[in-house]
């Protein structure tokens, strides 16, 4: 399939201009036709998608054709996707790989393909329209592109970021010999927790859930008081939230009759519910469905059990802080409802922030070779040697120069780096200081290694103000990390493009020099 930028067929006036979005599409496209087994491995997951829906399908028909078999009494078996062979037949035309492939990064590079604003340039750039245009394509719609580059798996995206990598080093744009190691905290889609909106949101959830029972043929949860019950928890969590104090021992006196009256009355929306959700669960598990639906409702089931099972804690820990002073450590509460793999993040005399901290390797050019990303708060200096075995892995190059900040001093995590083979790990502050021979702290390279490790701040403020890294729109750690790998693919196509264009003028400006 020829994938023609330039200009429309058979029109000479409609062309697509020298953007940045036009740059970008023809380096996607180019790194597709460099290294084809990107599509190889994306359409691999569009069939594994694909296979595991018509599973889905094969169920439903198999037990609509149970009940009206002669012979109902010998039913059906559920069938196991490992063992089951599924042949995908010719059927809608589907989304080729390559426009998945421009799809999946060019939503690293908005941020998001389903928002208002980056559907309304999809509809109005010029050369999307010349580019589907040549294709006889109408531009997707976002449901169907959603669902097709949601089905990469993050093995995929790890591959597409090895290709470029490697693609970068073969066109001499960075030998990857020196690299830049840090952290940054950025925020999860969660709102900022609250041991009291946490008891609310997960009694109020569990309610929404038990309320869609009736569209399966289950008896939903009836309102009895609960309706009164949550109006007088949103008013005491709102005076709770309003309680003002000179000092702190004043405001805590002034909380507790209210969180007395907020527990009381939580216990009994509490206790209404799980009795309600063992009635319903023991009809849920005998329904009789069909098998698509049953899953549907089954996952409706767990949700309503796992909100359940988290309320009991934060109930217990709530009364233990409130009435016993007594704080639990964040990794032993519940932060996010939304994000269970987010935490709370505080870097430095940064603001604290409920979310995730990647750790980022970045080349003398500035690209990014190597992420890291982890639930929970993990030290910088455990990660000093994973970061560096990482990029050796993603680039095929071992570093001869590792520079990051006394975060990372570690004797252990500098003695594995040195066993790697790189030859010199620079590590600034009174800890590096201590872990590095003297001769080697006061050479001349080490001071400048020092001296340039801020240059990867400014990594770090693109990637947050330009490629919204700061603030993320999925949830769950694998979803997290499928995110910042798009965003970090799309910086390193934006970082080429820019140093190509340097290089070209500079060989310009050599050119009328000698001329």
């Amino acid at each position: 399939m020829k994938y023609n930028l330039e200009n429309l067929n058979n029109n000479l006036l409609l062309t697509t201009s020298n953007s940045e979005l036009t740059k970008f599409c023809e380096e996607v496209f180019s790194l597709g036709e460099k290294y084809p087994a990107i599509y190889e491995k994306i359409k691999h997951d569009q069939d594994a998608h694909g296979k595991k829906k018509k599973l889905l399908r094969n169920l439903d028909k198999q037990y609509l054709h149970s009940k009206n078999t002669d012979l109902p009494e010998i039913g059906y078996e559920a069938l196991d996707l490992s063992k089951q062979e599924i042949i995908l037949a010719p059927g809608r035309p589907r989304m080729s790989p390559e426009l998945v492939l421009l799809f999946v990064l060019l939503r690293g590079y908005y941020g998001s393909v389903s928002n208002r604003f980056v559907c309304d340039r999809f509809k109005d750039s010029i050369t999307l329209y010349v580019l589907f245009s040549n294709l006889n394509l109408k531009i997707p719609g976002t449901t169907t592109i959603l669902e097709n580059i949601n089905s990469l798996s993050n093995e995929t995206r790890d591959f597409i970021f090895t290709c470029q990598l490697e693609d970068i080093f073969n066109v001499e744009l960075d030998d990857f010999s020196y690299v830049l190691f840090d952290s940054t905290s950025v925020s999860a889609s969660t709102c900022w927790p609250t041991d009291a909106g946490i008891i609310l949101r997960l009694l109020e959830r569990v309610y929404i859930y038990g309320k869609k029972l009736e569209d399966f043929g289950v008896k939903s949860i009836q309102d009895f008081y609960l309706k009164d019950w949550f109006g007088e928890l949103k008013q005491i969590l709102f005076s709770i939230n309003n309680a003002k104090g000179t000092k702190k021992r004043k405001k805590q006196e002034k909380v507790k009759p209210l969180y007395e009256a907020y527990l009381k009355t939580a216990h009994k929306a509490y206790g209404y519910l799980i009795r309600i959700f063992e009635l319903r669960s023991t009809v849920i598990k005998s329904i009789d469905l069909p098998p698509s639906t049953k899953q549907k409702l089954l996952k409706i089931h767990d949700r309503m059990e796992e909100d359940l099972l988290m309320l009991s804690p934060v109930l217990y820990y709530t009364e233990k802080r409130v009435f016993n002073e007594i704080v639990l450590p964040s990794t032993e509460k519940i932060i996010s409802l939304s994000d269970e793999s987010a935490a709370f993040i505080k870097k430095g005399q940064r603001n604290a922030v409920v979310g995730y901290k990647p750790q980022l390797a970045q080349s003398k050019q500035g690209f990014v070779t190597a992420l890291i990303i982890e639930s929970g708060n993990s030290s910088d200096s455990q990660n000093l040697f994973p970061l560096a075995k990482q990029h050796t892995d993603n680039t095929g190059v071992i570093p001869k120069f590792i520079s990051a900040d006394d975060g990372y001093s570690s004797a252990i995590g500098r003695k594995l780096c040195l066993e790697l083979g790189v030859e010199d790990v620079c590590l600034s502050g009174a800890v590096g200081k201590k872990i590095t021979p003297e001769e080697l702290w006061q050479s001349d390279e080490y001071i400048a290694g020092r001296n340039k490790r801020s240059a990867i701040e400014s990594l770090m403020f693109t990637l947050k103000y330009v490629f919204e890294f700061g603030q993320l729109r999925r949830r769950g750690i694998e979803n997290v990390k499928a995110e910042m790998t798009e965003k970090l693919i799309a910086y390193n196509i934006r970082r080429k493009i820019m140093l190509q264009e340097k290089l070209q003028q500079d060989a310009n400006k050599a050119e009328r020099r000698s001329a």
